[in-house]
């Protein structure tokens, strides 16, 4: 297989339409193809790939980029995975030029993969070898998990002592090295035993379906009952999610994740088709496992332990969740103490019934207070610190009102008293740029066409768009990106490529030299009529201070700015009767 180090060398081996037709029914239009936008529900395309560039940009809910950026998003990535991806598709081997360090940091983690994959067929093969009577047999059979289950999830059996290190030694990895995949143990002594003992193993695995680590359950009374492997170069809790490797595709069918805590929930739950679920790897959530569902969805559904630990999980889980703008409900299934108990009790369809009839965050906090009924004013001013504690994680200012509102009706204390207390928790977000959405994209026509003037590669354009003066492009709403375009460097700042896909993707074309020149002339002319009003106010707001010296400074500045005003007109009036002369 051909090996390649520049992602520009990657995309030169890739047809960006083949790329975009393997996801989406493409249809000509003009030089440009449409298509239903795969990102937002829509009747009407508003999804235009450019067939010359390559980009893509969507009028709908303006997302746009180039092929990478595509695949990130469609496919919920990283770059890297998306590179990696696209690598695949064009049977190439992608490999980036990298120092000495990352050199050495790869072949480690390369390496750990390698023991944790051998690690993981040699717990299957134990537990497919186990014997009926052995601790594994009875707690299959006790909690009920199937050959199903078995197989989809991998499950294996960390039994007879010994035997893994001796394997794991004559593969050729050296102690050390098992240590740090979190296979091994180093005593006190120096001496390495191995870490799962006497445990039912859930392998944890990747987004790209490699094993970085394992859950063991224990089968002999060992606290704790649950071990996860500790962390390491591959394996960081606090970004993984145990299962999402096999749900992610229909969670982001469903558009919705039924988020629980342990792994025989999620076991019990995946294997009776409620395939849109996670785990949290039996601990707390972190914000960073949020955010990873976002990739996904924007809907949550929580279904913890039904008992008072449960109720607590949730409760740390709701400000986390609702800080990544996260729609999130929570459905309370009182039918054994936990999910895997629950769906064995009354069945996957009542427990899918359930689910249907979750509860809104807001809803359950006060399902949680409901005993109080309020009667206190110590009961109620308790409330409206734990509603506006999570209330003040919510971005979204329409969503964050709408709560608000809510709120105030069902309580009856002021919306402003409540907004009040918010603020003083200092935690009121601002409105992040990136969610002003449209407004990015108000680029004046005439830039717009400057720009695409500069990606056709004409000469004659180019050398038009030299000849305008360095004050006007910076004039521009678009300065920066027409003076990267203008020295060739790359545009790698996300707000730009949008922009630059955006622009590339809009009705306006260049239609001649001509066309190029008036658009010119315009932005010029704007420009100096901005300038002209600008030293007008800065005159007038000199003769007021009295600053004589000053507003003779401007005013010869003015007066220069008004002659090259009638002069830009004169030429363009001028170029004009040659064009019609002609």
């Amino acid at each position: 297989m051909n090996r390649i180090t520049s992602v520009e060398e990657l995309k030169a081996l890739l047809s960006p339409l083949a790329i975009y037709e393997d996801y989406l029914h493409l249809s000509q239009r003009g030089r440009r193809r449409s298509a239903l936008c795969p990102f937002h529900k829509e009747k009407t395309p508003s999804f235009f790939v450019d067939t010359e560039s390559g980009l893509f940009y969507c009028f709908g809910c303006h997302k746009g980029g180039d092929i990478i950026k595509f695949i990130e998003e469609i496919e919920k990535c990283s770059f890297e995975e998306a590179v990696s991806i696209l690598a695949r598709k064009a049977g190439v081997e992608f490999s980036r030029n990298r120092n000495q360090k990352e050199t050495a940091e790869g072949k480690q983690r390369e390496k750990l993969i390698q023991i944790l994959s051998l690690s993981l067929k040699h717990f299957r093969e134990s537990l497919k070898n186990a014997q009926e009577n052995s601790p594994v047999k009875k707690y299959i059979l006790e909690r009920k998990i199937n050959k199903q289950a078995i197989e989809e999830l991998f499950l294996g059996y960390s039994g007879e002592r010994g035997k893994l290190i001796s394997l794991l030694l004559k593969e050729g990895f050296r102690k050390d090295e098992c240590a740090t995949a979190g296979i091994l143990q180093e005593g006190k002594n120096g001496e390495y035993y191995e870490y799962f003992r006497e445990r039912l193993i859930f392998p944890i695995f990747d987004l790209q379906n490699r094993a970085v680590g394992f859950g063991g359950r224990t089968l002999i009374g060992e606290e704790p009952k649950y071990l996860n492997t500790r962390e390491t170069p591959v394996f960081r809790k606090r970004e993984l999610l145990y299962g999402l490797n096999l749900s992610k595709d229909e969670i982001r069918k469903e558009n919705r994740v039924i988020l629980v805590e342990g792994y025989m929930d999620f076991l019990s739950l995946y294997t009776r088709g409620i395939k849109n679920c996670v785990a949290s790897l039996g601990t707390s959530l972190t914000s960073t496992q949020a955010s990873l569902l976002k990739r996904y969805t924007n809907n949550v559904v929580l279904v913890y332990d039904f008992d008072e630990a449960g109720k607590s999980a949730m409760e740390r889980a709701l400000p986390i969740l609702l800080g990544q703008d996260l729609d999130v409900s929570i459905a309370l299934v009182p039918e054994g103490k936990d999910p895997d108990e629950a769906i064995k009790l009354i069945g996957a369809d009542e427990y899918k019934k359930r689910i249907e009839n979750s509860m809104t965050f807001l809803e359950f906090i006060f399902y949680k207070y409901s005993k109080s009924n309020f009667i206190s004013l110590e009961d109620k001013l308790k409330f409206l610190d734990d509603v506006a504690q999570n209330i003040a994680e919510i971005n979204d200012p329409i969503k964050r009102d709408a709560y608000l509102n809510e709120l105030s009706d069902r309580t009856g204390v002021k919306k402003g008293l409540i907004t009040e207390k918010i603020e003083k928790m200092g935690k009121i977000h601002s409105v992040d740029r990136n969610l002003l959405n449209e407004k990015e994209f108000e680029i004046p026509e005439g830039e717009q066409l400057l720009i695409k003037a500069l990606l056709s590669a004409n000469n004659d354009y180019i050398k038009k768009i030299l000849s305008i003066p360095e004050e006007v492009i910076q004039y521009l709403k678009t300065s920066s990106i027409i003076t990267k375009l203008l020295n060739g460097i790359e545009i790698t700042d996300e707000l730009e490529s949008r922009i630059l896909a955006f622009v590339n993707n809009s009705c306006h074309d260049i239609n001649g030299i001509k066309n190029l020149e008036g658009v010119i002339y315009r932005l010029k002319k704007d420009f100096l009529e901005k300038k002209r009003r600008e030293l007008t106010a800065k005159l007038k707001e000199a003769k007021a201070r009295g600053d004589n010296d000053l507003a003779d400074i401007i005013l010869r500045e003015l007066s220069s700015t008004v002659a090259n005003e009638a002069k830009n007109i004169e030429n363009i009036r001028l170029e004009l009767k040659e064009s019609k002369d002609d």
